[in-house]
């Protein structure tokens, strides 16, 4: 399988190349390969202008060539992935792309606001192409033995770095939200948010009265987790963190499985609902 690349300014660009390129990686999948790339970064963001020529490296070391325009990279695969880590630009590469009608896995955030959400599926729609986005906490290992249906209360933890270019939750917070979906799978009847100087706090009531809490911390760590309580079962606690198979394999099985089968792993309204909590805790 060839997958074209846009974007070149995140830490996922190393991740994922080094599982499809590094043949000593302890995850490495065979037959399937980035096969050319399309240089994306934004200058206003810092995050993104600061490592565009490190990961740009990392890149070209696996010989994986640069593209100028999407139409002759188009030609060279069979899928695409919009890695680039500005969601505001994520619709702008995705309009380029979509009528090509291959499949197409959107890293988180999908875009920014509602409006860039629904023109998405809209396009999506219109040309039949099968599209995915998803943070990599959803598909972790910890999260499979749990049934959403037996779960009555989580609390929720981890980082939550701020950006000015894409505020509140649309950049880390995304992550936890999305992993906390994968749990409830319930839209929310009311959001709390809380902030103070190191952290803040979102309470969550969920339309069917579940309840979470959740805290994220304003300094970067690398430590998602929670404690969440089943029905009839001792309280668990997961820590994202230590977990063997990380994260970033289960969501790169899953995406290889879209690309294959064309058929997202859920529903993108989903996906809808994430970015309207995100856009309800801007009010706050």
């Amino acid at each position: 399988m060839k997958i074209g690349l846009i974007g070149n300014d995140t830490s996922h660009v190393e991740i994922f190349s080094s599982m499809l390129h590094d043949e000593n990686h302890p995850f490495y999948i065979n037959d399937v390969e980035f096969s050319g790339f399309i240089e994306s970064y934004s200058e206003d963001l810092p995050i993104s202008r600061d490592r565009a020529k490190k990961y740009k490296d990392v890149l070209l070391s696996y010989h994986i060539p640069e593209f100028d325009d999407v139409q002759t990279l188009n030609e060279e695969v069979d899928a695409w992935w919009i890695i680039t880590v500005d969601g505001r630009n994520h619709l702008q590469w995705f309009e380029k792309i979509v009528s090509f009608q291959k499949p197409i896995f959107i890293d988180k955030p999908i875009t920014i606001g509602l409006e860039n959400f629904d023109r998405m599926v809209e396009l999506a729609t219109r040309y039949e192409t099968p599209i995915f986005s998803s943070s990599s906490l959803r598909f972790s290992e910890l999260l499979k033995g749990i049934h959403k249906d037996d779960v009555e209360f989580l609390y929720g933890f981890g980082p939550l770095p701020l950006q000015e270019k894409m505020p509140g939750y649309y950049w880390y917070g995304i992550h936890s939200l999305e992993w906390m979906d994968a749990l409830f799978d319930c839209d929310v009847r009311q959001l709390e948010r809380k902030r103070y100087e190191r952290y803040e706090i979102v309470e969550f009531l969920f339309q069917d009265g579940r309840r979470a809490i959740f805290r994220g911390d304003y300094e970067w760590h690398d430590q998602f987790g929670g404690v969440v309580h089943c029905k009839g079962l001792p309280p668990k606690m997961l820590e994202f963190w230590k977990m063997k198979k990380s994260y970033y394999v289960s969501l790169l099985e899953e995406v290889l499985e879209f690309f294959k089968s064309k058929n997202p792993p859920f529903n993108i309204q989903r996906t809808r609902r994430i970015i309207t909590w995100i856009e309800e805790l801007q009010k706050f």
